[in-house]
């Protein structure tokens, strides 16, 4: 094979891997557990608004809008906005996250689901900037994926306004791009944080996740018992640096891939409840499975579902 036939068949495939047509559903899928994971996230922390947002909370305005971002709104800007129009601080913060939760429920039924998305993003940044002193991850890619819903064709699957005909359901270039985009992001991340995690020295000796588990505010249960088997704890910590690192490789092939989803999706689990860290968790686990996992829970159904419908034919074929 020529340099030139090889570049121009290379080309095709990439080509094909970035813009040839396919479902939207992982999208669907996406759009369906953000907004779900947020909606959890936001009744839990229901009762605790004044106290997370409020200007004699936890954390002072004074303190908290030191921290935050000057080029981005805050709940105080928003606050003070909304006074001359008679709001309290109160009503204004209610407010706010009464149509913050308005919009997630819009981008949870995909109604109207480009508004509904990017007013949940944008209101997501303000709530973000204002809290940035208690944010952790579970923040940041709850940031990342209402951008990714509010710039991806979310709403073309499982969606009311696909039944409305506002949308088309059709497979698409479009939908092709986005899912492509996701899944390098996710090898990326993972990539990433696995080599970073390498240069730690806890990491490479095996102990890192001893650490992490005698720490009271991450401690779940009384691991004390582990440092009788230390080559448990070794054993976990290379593995979760194993799962990592070998994402961005394994999680393509298709016969490493349904592996690699389960081992993603069970190592986040295992985070969850070891560490109580739920929704950072949660929202890993959705991220992974709309994009490597749902497209084989999807292809695995057509499958069956086309045995189901053959099998009595060729039944009767053979009687």
């Amino acid at each position: 094979m020529s340099a030139q036939t090889w570049r121009s068949a290379v080309g095709a495939r990439l080509a094909a891997f970035v813009g040839e047509p396919s479902s939207p559903q992982p999208l669907g899928v996406l759009r369906i557990s953000v907004a779900a994971l947020l909606l959890i996230q936001a009744w839990s922390l229901s009762e605790s608004l004044p106290e997370l947002l409020g200007d004699r909370g936890w954390v002072p305005w004074s303190v908290s809008e030191a921290m935050a971002s000057p080029s981005v709104p805050r709940v105080g800007a928003v606050v003070a906005a909304l006074a001359p129009l008679g709001f309290s601080q109160a009503a204004s913060i209610q407010g706010l996250t009464f149509v913050y939760v308005v919009a997630l429920l819009g981008l949870l039924l995909g109604l109207h689901t480009r508004l509904s998305s990017v007013v949940a993003w944008l209101l997501h940044t303000v709530l973000l900037n204002s809290i940035s002193f208690f944010s952790y991850g579970v923040e940041t890619f709850a940031h990342i994926s209402l951008f990714y819903c509010a710039v991806m064709p979310v709403g073309t699957a499982y969606s009311l306004d696909v039944r409305a005909g506002r949308l088309s359901g059709a497979p698409s270039a479009l939908a092709t791009l986005a899912l492509r985009v996701l899944q390098v992001h996710l090898c990326l991340i993972y990539l990433t944080t696995g080599l970073e995690k390498m240069l730690g020295p806890v990491w490479r000796d095996g102990t890192a996740l001893w650490e992490v588990l005698m720490q009271p505010q991450y401690g779940q249960f009384d691991f004390a018992w582990l440092a009788t088997v230390p080559w448990m704890v070794k054993l976990a910590t290379w593995g979760t640096l194993v799962v990592e690192v070998g994402y961005a490789f394994c999680v393509w092939p298709r016969r490493t891939r349904g592996l690699w989803v389960a081992l993603t999706m069970s190592l986040h689990l295992g985070i969850a409840v070891m560490m109580g860290l739920w929704m950072f968790s949660g929202m890993m686990a959705v991220l992974t499975f709309a994009a490597f996992g749902w497209p084989l829970v999807a292809e695995t159904m057509r499958t069956r579902v086309r045995a189901a419908v053959l099998f009595p034919f060729h039944s009767g074929t053979a009687r």
